[in-house]
């Protein structure tokens, strides 16, 4: 391989290792196809909405102190949906299938700085379970709020349900094959400029003249067959003629 290589000669390597780059490609992606079809496990969500807030008497003002106080006891509510206390009723709900654990894994608690919403999602390898785990969650969360921090301020925006067509959220099966296939581009143009650079054959002057130091007195141009097929046409010819 040359010291360096400008642009029409990287531009030839291209077209000279297409079919090697086509083919690391559809082999990545093909790759990345059977194991998103044979060995991964699709994961499905649910959600579940709540509202925070103080109970306040019908006709009274709610001020924007209360409503800070009401965002400040967010973080301590996530914390109280996270606890054992509540997973493990979670978990014995379910017959015991999952543990306090896995359920830590599956449960994520967000909510937005601005907003008294929290949103409860789970992930989980079958949608059923986590419809279900989602709804018992805010149900024993509510259920025991009152006795924990003697304030009845939780109210259920949005139940999970059961969607027949849900899809699952993951693994990202476009965006993964679209990733394999890059990764395949890459590895095919890697391949192309190892292939270049342990090639020694000799393919022009220059390399006759740097390879074996020795100068090139003369050249002989490919003889194509077309060409030899008009040769002889035109002897035929000139015979005819003379």
């Amino acid at each position: 391989m040359e010291d360096s290589l400008n642009v029409k000669q990287i531009w030839d390597l291209l077209k000279k290792n297409k079919w090697v780059i086509l083919i690391s490609m559809c082999i990545s992606a093909l790759l990345m196809s059977g194991y998103l079809y044979f060995f991964s496990t699709p994961i499905y969500q649910s959600e579940t909405q709540v509202l925070i807030n103080q109970s306040v008497p019908q006709n009274t003002i709610v001020q924007s102190q209360d409503v800070q106080a009401n965002l400040q006891l967010i973080n301590t509510y996530t914390s109280i949906i996270m606890s054992p206390r509540i997973l493990s009723q979670v978990s014995e709900n379910m017959d015991d299938v999952y543990s306090i654990k896995e359920l830590e894994q599956m449960i994520q608690v967000n909510s937005t700085s601005d907003s008294q919403v929290v949103k409860i999602n789970v992930e989980s390898a079958d949608a059923a379970d986590a419809v279900k785990i989602a709804n018992e969650t805010v149900a024993i969360f509510s259920k025991d709020i009152p006795k924990i921090m003697k304030i009845d301020n939780i109210y259920t925006l949005s139940e999970a349900s059961l969607d027949a067509d849900a899809a699952p959220v993951k693994p990202h099966t476009g965006l993964l094959i679209a990733v394999a296939t890059l990764l395949g581009l890459i590895l095919g143009i890697v391949i192309m400029f190892i292939r270049d650079l342990f090639d020694r054959s000799i393919k022009t002057a220059e390399d006759v003249e740097k390879t074996l130091g020795l100068p090139v007195l003369s050249m002989i141009n490919e003889i194509k067959d077309d060409d030899l097929v008009e040769k002889k046409a035109g002897r035929r010819r000139k015979k005819r003629k003379g």
